[in-house]
């Protein structure tokens, strides 16, 4: 049974009323980003008249630019699939010529450096896989929204290591962005975890946010891969993606469980994913939450340590694979085990 108390949404259950959490609170990300970062880029401009002139950071510009405008794609699309719904066909052509939008600018996935034996690649590779790259990017974070605090906990940590490393090559549009993001994202960390101790209310991101936040996060990782041997060591890119492992992986993990079972890749849902398995283990949601935190600067500072000493990055990448297939088996006992005592 539903009832309107104080103008929101209840539902009454085993004789409570419980509040329904809001699953539009990553509305007011990009139009925050936006100001946050444009009002010190304009002061930029005014104190700085060289800014324009110079050629490299004039590239840099138009990237930005052409990101921000498929940022605001993004974001529309977010906000119509939020309140009306979108189609799939309609979601993916809009979300595929935002993603075009950063390997036309410039900005591309063009050097492995000697990833699997690849250095450079040639426009015809490198075009699609920036594309693939950011569509896949760009919808692991709607996946992780469902634990509080999970999305916010892990974008954080994403966003502050690329902080750190554009302060390292001394990319400051970039840092901008970056510690904006780590600005906006920290309110929305301690209203899902701790907010209940003032009263607040918990608030997800919805596809809005994570289509906001997952297209940001692709656009400053490719940004800072393509730095590696430059500004920050050779092989900088497998670090960076290494951000974003557990999603990647864990979203490749059931994407294959679901073609092997005959179901479809992108409409089925189910309680597949790493957090829901570890909740079947017997974890409680903060626990849940703690563990993925743990494991995923576990695997940020392996891939840094690998890359700033110079390992072989197909070796770093097997290591990788190894300690998550590990990680699986470990889980699957556990979840194993609270099924058979449950039974």
């Amino acid at each position: 049974m539903k009832k309107e108390l104080m103008g929101e949404e209840t539902v009454v259950r085993d004789g409570k009323i419980r509040r329904r959490v809001p699953r539009f609170g990553g509305v007011s990300l990009f139009p925050i980003l936006v100001v946050s970062v444009g009002l010190p880029l304009a002061c930029t401009f005014f104190l700085n008249d060289q800014f324009s002139t110079n050629a490299e950071n004039s590239a840099y510009f138009v990237q930005f630019m052409m990101m921000i405008t498929g940022l605001t794609a993004m974001y529309l699309v977010g906000v119509m699939d939020d309140l009306v719904g979108v189609s799939l066909k309609s979601k993916l052509a809009i979300e595929f010529l935002a993603a075009l939008l950063i390997p036309l600018s410039g900005l591309r996935i063009d050097h492995l450096d000697g990833l699997l034996g690849l250095y450079e690649l040639s426009s015809w590779i490198s075009i699609p896989l920036t594309v693939i790259a950011v569509l896949y990017v760009s919808n692991t974070v709607s996946m992780l929204d469902d634990i509080d605090g999970l999305a916010s906990g892990m974008a954080i940590i994403v966003f502050g290591v690329m902080a750190v490393l554009c302060a390292l090559a001394e990319q400051y549009l970039l840092l901008m962005v970056c510690v904006a993001m780590v600005g906006l994202l920290v309110p929305f960390l301690f209203r899902n975890v701790m907010g209940w101790r003032v009263g607040w209310r918990k608030l997800f991101f919805g596809d809005t946010g994570g289509l906001t936040i997952g297209y940001l996060m692709a656009y400053v990782v490719i940004a800072i891969s393509r730095m590696g041997g430059k500004e920050l060591p050779l092989g900088i890119g497998m670090a960076c993606f290494g951000t974003l492992l557990i999603p990647m992986f864990d979203v490749m993990r059931v994407g294959i469980t679901r073609l092997v079972n005959g179901r479809n890749v992108f409409l089925s849902g189910d309680r597949n994913h790493i957090h829901h398995r570890l909740m079947q283990a017997g974890l409680q949601p903060k626990q849940v939450l703690v563990v993925v935190l743990l494991i995923t600067f576990e695997f940020i500072c392996l891939n840094m340590w690998g890359v700033w000493n110079g390992w072989d990055l197909s070796l770093l990448l097997v290591i990788d694979v190894s300690a998550w297939l590990l990680m699986q088996v470990v889980i699957m006992y556990y979840k194993n085990r609270a099924g058979r005592e449950r039974c």
